[in-house]
């Protein structure tokens, strides 16, 4: 609660407060607001500065915590059906005055003091929120010569404080860009360069090979000559050894 009193209105409760006595009630009223007090917790109070609502509000303040009952039932009290809690001893009545502070207490927050509610939550607490908020970004009322300064003023500062701010920081976006720029373009020149290198390689290799096969193949040309003279060689004996023999053969006859 020492956390929620600076940022929203406080209107402390007793829940289900039928189960307390009416004299134990009170004193656990005034033992529940010694110990906000004690511990300096601001809870809302009911304005009385208006004429027509002061008296109303100033018997209201005088019954905080408010003590409520809830009920989601309607029982039959009479002749008519009412919201409350049907017990052994009775019936206890959630919009009965008697029998707890519901009534008065939607009243004050619905129909009496909405508007104050609403006031104060933008004028105080919105307010020291922003307040807070303004501070935590640098802005203050006065100078570090304790002289008052325009809001202005330091809204230009600021803004002009966090042009720079985004200056440097996309110049060192961009510094960043470039080396990793340079060092991709390393990186690309390195393996092209071991591309090259693997091709010149390749290249010297392929040459080798066809140089290789280019001999092969005139050795085997060199060859094809030798053996269609070899054939031609073996024809023309073998054509002369025939027309001899034919020859012998002609004589004996």
């Amino acid at each position: 609660m020492k956390n929620l009193d600076s940022k929203v209105n406080i209107i402390p409760l007793i829940a289900k407060a039928d189960t307390v006595s009416k004299n134990d009630l009170q004193t656990f009223k005034r033992k529940i607001m010694n110990e906000l007090i004690s511990n300096g917790i601001h809870i809302y109070q009911f304005p009385t500065d208006d004429e027509t609502t002061a008296q109303a509000n100033s018997s209201t303040n005088g019954l905080l915590p408010f003590a409520v009952v809830g009920s989601t039932e309607e029982v039959k009290v009479g002749k008519r059906m009412v919201r409350g809690r049907h017990y052994p001893w009775g019936v206890l009545q959630v919009e009965n005055e008697n029998h707890c502070d519901f009534i008065k207490l939607r009243d004050m927050l619905l129909c009496t003091n909405m508007e104050n509610l609403k006031e104060k939550t933008h004028t105080q607490h919105y307010e020291c929120y922003r307040y807070q908020k303004l501070q935590k970004m640098g802005f203050t009322d006065v100078g570090p010569d304790n002289q008052p300064v325009s809001f202005q003023e330091i809204f230009e500062a600021k803004r002009q404080e966090f042009y720079d701010q985004c200056q440097r920081e996309e110049e060192e976006l961009k510094q960043k860009f470039m080396q990793r720029v340079k060092e991709k373009e390393a990186t690309f020149k390195e393996a092209e360069k071991e591309l090259q290198d693997k091709f010149e390689h390749l290249k010297v290799i392929q040459q080798e090979e066809i140089k290789k096969l280019e001999e092969e193949k005139k050795q085997l040309e060199g060859e094809i000559i030798e053996f269609y003279k070899t054939k031609a060689a073996s024809e023309a004996l073998q054509t002369q050894l025939s027309t001899n023999t034919k020859k012998d053969k002609d004589r004996k006859k």
